[in-house]
C-alpha cells in the first residue's frame, strides 16, 4: 500500500538511492545513509564507501561522504561534504531532479581535494524507471578535472524487488587524471538487483569495468561486483 511504502525504503529504492554508480534525483524525507563495497577487477582494488544525506530546510540537504573508508588497495580514505538542492519534483514537473555540489578532500589530514558538481534526473515511464547523472569535477587550480555520465534503468517484477542495468563513463578531459589513483578514464556496465526489507534496501551489482591509468596507458578490463546496504528515515 501507499502508506506502507511511505514508511519503508521502497520509494528510495525505486529512486536508485541504493544503486552503486548512481546518484538519486529525489532526496529522503529526513535522512538516508548507504554503505557500498566494490570489488574492481580492472583497477585491482576493493573499496568501501559511505554516503549520507540529511534534510536541512525546504529543498536543501546536507551531503556527507567518505570514499575508501578503510584506505584499502594502497589508497587513502577521502572525506567529503556538500549540499544538494531538489530542483524538480516528478509529481509537479514530470521529472525529478537534484543538483549536488561537494568537496572531496585527498585525505583526512589533507585539505587539497576536488570540487564536484552533479545533476541527477529521474523519471518513471510506465513500468520502467530511469536515472541520469551528469557530473563535472576539478581541483581548485583546475589542473585535475573529470567529467562523468551515468545512467540506469530498472523494473519492479515483484513488489520490493527491482532489477535493472547501469552504465557509467568517466574521463579526465585531457588532464592528468585523479591525483590519488592516476585514473584517466573508466567505464562500467552492470546488472543490478535491489530488495527492500522495511526501511532497509539491499543492492547487488555485477558487470564489466574498464580503466585507463597514467601507468597503464591503455584500457584494462575486468569483472566488477558491488554490494550496498542502506536505510532511510
Amino acid at each position: 500500500s501507499a502508506a506502507a511504502d511511505a514508511a519503508s525504503a521502497h520509494g528510495a529504492a525505486n529512486d536508485d538511492t541504493f544503486t552503486p554508480a548512481l546518484t538519486h534525483a529525489t532526496g529522503p524525507t529526513l535522512a538516508s545513509v548507504t554503505a557500498t563495497t566494490t570489488l574492481d577487477g580492472a583497477a585491482h582494488t576493493s573499496t568501501a564507501d559511505l554516503f549520507g544525506e540529511v534534510q536541512v530546510w525546504g529543498p536543501a540537504r546536507l551531503v556527507l561522504r567518505v570514499d575508501n573508508v578503510f584506505a584499502t588497495s594502497g589508497g587513502k580514505a577521502r572525506p567529503g561534504i556538500g549540499a544538494a538542492v531538489q530542483l524538480l519534483d516528478e509529481r509537479k514537473h514530470g521529472v525529478a531532479s537534484s543538483a549536488y555540489v561537494s568537496y572531496k578532500a585527498e585525505g583526512f589530514t589533507e585539505a587539497e581535494g576536488e570540487i564536484e558538481g552533479l545533476v541527477s534526473f529521474g523519471k518513471q515511464l510506465g513500468p520502467v524507471h530511469g536515472t541520469l547523472n551528469l557530473a563535472y569535477g576539478q581541483d581548485p587550480d583546475g589542473v585535475e578535472r573529470d567529467g562523468e555520465i551515468a545512467a540506469g534503468l530498472h523494473v519492479e517484477p515483484l513488489h520490493g524487488l527491482f532489477t535493472g542495468v547501469v552504465g557509467r563513463f568517466r574521463d579526465a578531459l585531457g588532464s592528468n587524471g585523479d591525483k590519488g589513483t592516476g585514473i584517466l578514464r573508466d567505464a562500467l556496465g552492470a546488472a543490478t538487483v535491489t530488495y527492500v526489507i522495511g526501511r532497509v534496501g539491499l543492492t547487488a551489482s555485477a558487470g564489466v569495468a574498464g580503466v585507463k591509468t597514467i601507468q597503464s596507458g591503455t584500457m584494462q578490463a575486468g569483472a566488477e561486483a558491488a554490494f550496498a546496504v542502506g536505510t532511510v528515515f
